[in-house]
């Protein structure tokens, strides 16, 4: 039987043309058609209160959690420099409970981009609020990339893990976030970084935690490797 894997949906904060109204949920159709390719059956998963995250985790598989918006600094305790993007509060609160909810039931669940930095949050890690204002490294590679999002443009090397036996020692990644991973939460390892040091990606020891830095979703239809990830993903279900 086919696996039911939720799809968090990012929000579209400006009136669309079809339905001329402010706050589309909407999901990013290269997830979807990489969960299908997969073997998996997609759903879009709206942001909704947090009390309706029980039901919800019973009725799933497994959670791919998407890229958007900066996480809200106020969930790692801090305040928010100049330099932070758009965030979105309601958005964070939802995905938030969601991570705990399904690491509490052992829900196998997968993250990219800003899905690794709100997983990292949520169970107690910090993130960098912007790479270029707080992280000290006179080499700090371009990490939000001009080139067309699907391209790679830089490797990450890749550490003894679950996803070293996905992809090998090395990958050569695409890049769009100017946040990253800063301080692991307890229980998730680092298991790949860029050449500057910045963290690429994490999981924990049954990897029923995977979260990678950069967009497979846009990537596996030229880059087939990629696609291992959303399967391996599947297959851990």
């Amino acid at each position: 039987m086919s696996k039911l894997i939720g799809i968090t949906a990012d929000v579209l904060l400006d009136a669309t043309s079809v339905i001329n109204h402010r706050d589309a949920d909407f999901v990013p159709r290269s997830a979807v058609n990489a969960i299908l390719a997969a073997g998996g059956t997609p759903v879009s998963l709206p942001y909704l209160p947090a009390d309706k995250v029980d039901p919800l985790i019973n009725s799933l598989d497994g959670i791919l959690f998407t890229g958007g918006p900066d996480v809200d600094p106020t969930f790692m305790g801090v305040e928010p420099i100049p330099q932070l993007g758009a965030t979105d509060r309601n958005r964070d609160i939802f995905e938030i409970a969601l991570v705990k909810k399904a690491v509490e039931h052992k829900l196998p669940i997968l993250g990219m981009c800003r899905g690794a930095q709100v997983i990292n949050v949520a169970l107690g890690g910090t993130v960098y609020q912007d790479l270029l204002t707080q992280y000290d490294q006179p080499n700090l590679l371009k990490h939000h990339q001009d080139a067309p999002g699907d391209l790679p443009t830089h490797h990450v090397t890749i550490s003894s893990s679950a996803l070293q036996k996905t992809l090998g020692g090395t990958a050569f990644v695409n890049s769009r976030h100017h946040q990253a991973i800063r301080q692991p939460a307890p229980g998730l390892k680092i298991v790949a970084t860029a050449s500057d040091g910045v963290i690429e990606a994490v999981e924990n020891s049954d990897t029923t935690v995977q979260a990678v830095q950069w967009h497979p979703e846009n990537m596996w239809e030229n880059y087939p490797e990629q696609l291992k990830l959303f399967k391996d993903f599947i297959n851990r279900i």
